[in-house]
C-alpha cells in the first residue's frame, strides 16, 4: 500500500471518514484509461462484492423513499394553493418525472466515469469532474472546479435543509404552547432554547449511534404522516370551492417548494454505491423508479388532498392547521422530535467535507478541537440563519429552487452532453432533449430564487 494511501485510512480521527481508495488527486490523472469505449447501457453495471454495508434491493428502496419525504411534504398544501389545485397536481407529476429522469442520467454517468477512470465507486461531485475530464478540450481541465461547484452546492443544500429544520421546529413549538399552555415564547426564543439540545446530538460524530433512533424516528413519522393524511381526507371541501388553476407569478414559489420536497437527491449515489447489484437500482421496475412513483403518489395525495382539505386558510406546514384537540396537538410534538433526530443527519454531509479538510490540512493533536468547534460554529450557523428568515414556506421555497433545481435538474443535463460527447454520440435528439432540460431547469432556478428573495425582503419592509 502506497504511503499516500496509508495516509487516507490510518488515521484514527477520521475512523469513518474515507475518500475512495482509487479517486485521483489531480485532473486528467486517469486520463489515460479514458481511451477505452464503453457503450452507455446495462452492461456497465457490474455486480459488487457483497460486504456488511451492502444493501439488498429492498433494502435500498426503503431508504430512498425515507430520504425522500421530510418536511417538504408538509408544505406541499401549499404549494398547491400558489398553483391551484389541478394545476399542481400536474406540475407535480411532470416535474417529480423529470427530476427520476435526471437521475437516471447521473447513475449511467456514474458508472460510464467509473469504466472509463478504473473505479469501483464515485460520488455525485466526481461523477460532474469525470464528465468534465472526458469533455471538449477547453473545459476538461476545469474538472476539479466543476467537482467543487457540485461539492458547494451540495454544502448550501445541506445546511439549508438544517435551517428549515430550526424553523419546522420553532414553528411547531411556540404554535403548541401558545394554545395548549400558559407559556407563550416567540419564535426567536424557541430557536435559541433549541440549540441546547442540538448542539447536544451533533456533538455524536458516528452515525451508528444515531441509527436506533433513526429508526424510532422514522416510524414515529410514518404514523404522524398517516395521522395528517387521515385529517384531511376526513374534512374534504367540494372541488368547486377552490380555484383550479393558480397565478403565473405564483408559480415560482410553487416550483420551490416541490423541488424542496424532492430532497432526497444527494443521497441517491450513495445508496447505489451500496448496493451489490447496481442493476437492480437502475432497471425499469428496479429501486429509482419504484421508490420515485412511490414518493410521487405521496405527493400528489398530500398536496392535492391537503390544499382540498384546508383551502386558503392552509399555513406554512400542514401541522399548523391541525385542530386543538389533545390528540392531533399531541402529532407537533411528534414531528418536532423526528425533524430533531433527522437534523444531524443532514448535518453530517456538510460535516463530512469539512473533517476531511481538517484531517488534510491541521496538525493531529488540534484536529479534535476542530471538529467539536466546526460542528458548534455549523450549528450555530444554521440557527442565526433561521433567526434572520423564520418564514417556513420562503425558506423552504428558495433552498428548493437555488439547491435542489441545481442538483437535480441542471447539472444532470450537463453531465449527459458531456459523456455523450466524450464516446461520440452528441447527435441533434440529444442536443434538444437536453437543451429542453437544461431550459426548464434555467427558468426554475433563476424564476423561483428571484421570487423567494422578493418575498423575503417583503417581510422585512
Amino acid at each position: 500500500m502506497s504511503s499516500k494511501k496509508t495516509s487516507k485510512m490510518a488515521n484514527p480521527a477520521r475512523d469513518g471518514y474515507q475518500e475512495f481508495d482509487n479517486e485521483p488527486e489531480n485532473p486528467g490523472e486517469n486520463e489515460g484509461h479514458s481511451r477505452r469505449v464503453v457503450e452507455e447501457d446495462t452492461s456497465l453495471f457490474h455486480d459488487r462484492t457483497v460486504t456488511e454495508n451492502s444493501l439488498t434491493p429492498e433494502q435500498a428502496f426503503i431508504h430512498m423513499v425515507k430520504a425522500m419525504l421530510g418536511t417538504g411534504l408538509l408544505s406541499l398544501p401549499l404549494a398547491f394553493k400558489h398553483s391551484g389545485l389541478f394545476l399542481g397536481l400536474l406540475l407535480t407529476v411532470i416535474i417529480c418525472l423529470i427530476c427520476l429522469y435526471c437521475m437516471r442520467q447521473v447513475v449511467f454517468a456514474a458508472h460510464f466515469v467509473c469504466n472509463r477512470n478504473g473505479r469501483d465507486l464515485i460520488d455525485y461531485a466526481n461523477i460532474m469532474r469525470g464528465a468534465v475530464e472526458m469533455g471538449p478540450p477547453w473545459i476538461k481541465r476545469h474538472g476539479y472546479f466543476f467537482k467543487q461547484l457540485v461539492n458547494v452546492n451540495m454544502f448550501i443544500s445541506q445546511l439549508g435543509f438544517c435551517c428549515v429544520y430550526f424553523v419546522f421546529m420553532a414553528d411547531n413549538l411556540e404554535d403548541f404552547f401558545n394554545n395548549n399552555t400558559n407559556i407563550h415564547l416567540s419564535k426567536a426564543v424557541w430557536m435559541l432554547i433549541l440549540l441546547i439540545p442540538m448542539l447536544s446530538i451533533c456533538s455524536i460524530r458516528r452515525l451508528s449511534i444515531l441509527a436506533p433512533f433513526a429508526m424510532a424516528a422514522n416510524f414515529v413519522y410514518v404514523v404522524a404522516v398517516a395521522i395528517v393524511l387521515f385529517f384531511f381526507l376526513s374534512n374534504l371541501k367540494p372541488v368547486s370551492s377552490l380555484p383550479w388553476f393558480g397565478k403565473l407569478t405564483d408559480l415560482p414559489l410553487f416550483f420551490g417548494t416541490v423541488m424542496f420536497a424532492f430532497e432526497g437527491v444527494a443521497v441517491i449515489m450513495p445508496i447505489e454505491n451500496r448496493m451489490s447489484s447496481p442493476h437492480s437500482f437502475i432497471a425499469w421496475n428496479g429501486v429509482l423508479n419504484s421508490s420515485c412513483l412511490v414518493v410521487l403518489a405521496i405527493f400528489s395525495v398530500t398536496g392535492f388532498y391537503g390544499y382540498l382539505a384546508l383551502g386558503d386558510a392552509v399555513k406554512d406546514t400542514a401541522t399548523l392547521n391541525l385542530p386543538m384537540t389533545p390528540f392531533y396537538q399531541a402529532i407537533k410534538l411528534m414531528f418536532v422530535g423526528c425533524i430533531m433526530i433527522s437534523y444531524p443527519l443532514q448535518f453530517y454531509v456538510p460535516m463530512e467535507r469539512i473533517e476531511k479538510w481538517i484531517t488534510r490540512k491541521i496538525p493531529v493533536h488540534k484536529q479534535t478541537a476542530y471538529i467539536y468547534g466546526s460542528r458548534y460554529f455549523g450549528v450555530l450557523l444554521t440557527c442565526a440563519i433561521a433567526e434572520l428568515i423564520p418564514h417556513l414556506a420562503l425558506f423552504i421555497s428558495l433552498i428548493g429552487a437555488f439547491s435542489g433545481a441545481s442538483m437535480a435538474l441542471l447539472f444532470p443535463p450537463c453531465i449527459e452532453l458531456l459523456t455523450a460527447y466524450s464516446k461520440n454520440e452528441l447527435n441533434n435528439k440529444l442536443w434538444i432533449k437536453n437543451i429542453c432540460l437544461l431550459s426548464f431547469a434555467v427558468i426554475g432556478f433563476t424564476t423561483g430564487t428571484y421570487s423567494a428573495l422578493v418575498e423575503i425582503v417583503k417581510t422585512f419592509n
